[in-house]
């Protein structure tokens, strides 16, 4: 099964924070989005659109990545940054991304699915949140 799983915690830079969908199925894909929430839903809206239009303009500069996405297709899991010139494939059985990524990675590492490790991260990461969301392909 392929899938794309994320917590539902967006957090403000003055302390709030707020529930909100961070993965979306767009036809035969499946994009997340994790860091900046402006920009994270700027890449949503974007592959909406097929990635058809230039790229948003994102908030962050070159040097400092203001988020970083996922994509999931059927040949596999493509990760991209604002630096990046295209999505770069990742070739590893699974991945993550945000602030509980590393947390959930290990979860992963240990036999977890990627609900569970969602769930893992969100005990040891204050800023992911529940509910988990998941989306097949």
């Amino acid at each position: 099964m392929k899938c794309m799983a994320s917590d539902s915690m967006v957090s403000l830079g003055n302390g709030l924070s707020y529930p909100a969908d961070k993965i979306r199925k767009v036809k035969k894909i499946i994009v997340g989005a994790g860091g900046d929430g402006g920009d994270c839903s700027r890449f949503l809206e974007w592959a909406t659109r097929d990635f058809k239009e230039p790229p948003p303009k994102w908030k962050g500069s070159k040097e400092e990545e203001s988020f970083l996405a996922l994509v999931l297709k059927a040949d596999g899991l493509y990760v991209y940054a604002p630096s990046f010139p295209e999505p770069e494939k990742v070739n590893a059985p699974f991945f993550a991304i945000g602030t509980g990524g590393e947390a959930a990675r290990v979860a992963m590492m240990l036999g977890k699915t990627p609900e569970e490790a969602i769930e893992l991260a969100c005990q040891v990461d204050g800023y992911s949140g529940l509910p988990v969301q998941v989306l097949e392909l």
